[in-house]
């Protein structure tokens, strides 16, 4: 069984990533499905903090999201080597 999340720093380095991303992809809330699907990302790391699965979803999001020109590159790249951080000092 998959436990939540450990750790008052993992955590708050969790929620601050996942803040972060709304607040660069859609700062003035123009996207209305954007939110939820990062929340339902932000849930799933914070409660089931094994799930490889979710960290390659939110791999493939943020290269949709490059991809699509919504993140400029240096912003995806930037994103996702704070995902491989995250992900190694906890998400595992």
């Amino acid at each position: 069984m998959l436990e939540p999340l450990q750790g008052v720093a993992t955590i708050a380095a969790t929620n601050q990533f996942f803040d972060d991303l709304c607040r660069l992809v859609d700062a003035r809330e123009e996207l209305p499905l954007l939110r939820p699907q990062v929340e339902a990302y932000r849930w799933e790391t914070l409660h089931h903090a094994g799930m490889v699965n979710t960290y390659h979803q939110i791999q493939g999001f943020l290269c949709g999201l490059m991809v699509s020109e919504i993140l400029d590159i240096e912003q995806g790249r930037h994103l996702n080597q704070r995902l491989d951080n995250c992900h190694d000092v906890g998400w595992r």
